[in-house]
């Protein structure tokens, strides 16, 4: 089965975005390390586990992965 999802390519995820997104993590109870608007492996680990537990798809930062962290992309 194909299924579809919308991603943010490399030139969407900014530095400001992926602040807000650690930010949001960090709100949200899921350690993504320092809030630098780099992605490092904590941040990636923080955001599969949101991913995880809000039963969202993994394996990138989707638009619906932004929406219920509450950033806009």
């Amino acid at each position: 089965q194909v299924v579809w999802r919308k991603v943010l390519c490399e030139s969407e995820i900014t530095p400001a975005i992926m602040e807000k997104v650690q930010q949001a993590l960090m709100r949200e109870g899921f350690n993504p390390g320092p809030t630098d608007g780099i992605i490092g492996r904590a941040t990636s680990a923080a955001i599969e586990a949101f991913q995880i537990d809000r039963n969202l798809e993994t394996g990138s930062l989707t638009v619906e992965t932004l929406k219920s962290l509450g950033v806009d992309g």
